[in-house]
């Protein structure tokens, strides 16, 4: 069974099946994105798990956003170039560039969920980081979706961040 489809079971929903214009989201970005993120996207669609964590997502199409938290930060560095100190010591992911960070989430309390990115490996070996509002990167080598799963529903996952497993359970509510 895939993370996406543990998710879906974690907070009782069916899958939406969205059609998702990859090609052109991922033209945007200059990269391919790692496939349990694609279906996680069109599982799931735009919404927040537990009041707590919002995935940059799709609602289907080319809408993305994913695309449009890369658009924001690249917008900010340009405006304000000591924005770049909080993506160090990776640095930001930019199309063309070869790595960084690369923001895929946020939480109520100003985490920032992220991979970062390394174009000479697969998507697929992108390693989770978050960072709390202010301070150090933190590293977990798993894939988004598990690493979603596993903050969400699995009550021995120790993470940062003051956020966990409660025994309600993990909810998702659609923007939609």
């Amino acid at each position: 069974m895939s993370w996406v489809s543990q998710l879906i079971t974690a907070v009782g929903r069916t899958p939406l099946y969205l059609d998702v214009d990859w090609s052109i989201i991922e033209s945007r970005i200059g990269i391919t994105l790692p496939s349990d993120y694609k279906e996680f996207c069109e599982s799931f669609g735009a919404g927040e798990f537990s009041e707590f964590l919002v995935v940059h997502s799709s609602s289907g199409g080319s809408d993305s956003s994913l695309v449009a938290s890369l658009d924001s930060d690249r917008r900010n560095i340009q405006q304000y170039p000591i924005v770049l100190d909080l993506y160090q010591p990776y640095g930001l992911y930019l199309p063309g560039m070869e790595g960084g960070v690369m923001e895929w989430g946020t939480s109520s309390q100003g985490d920032v969920f992220a991979w970062l990115v390394d174009r000479s490996e697969s998507a697929e070996l992108w390693p989770v980081l978050i960072r709390e509002e202010v301070g150090d990167w933190v590293r977990y080598d798993m894939p988004m979706t598990e690493f979603v799963y596993r903050l969400l529903d699995d009550q021995s996952f120790d993470c940062v961040g003051g956020f966990g497993a409660t025994e309600s359970g993990p909810s998702f509510t659609s923007f939609s």
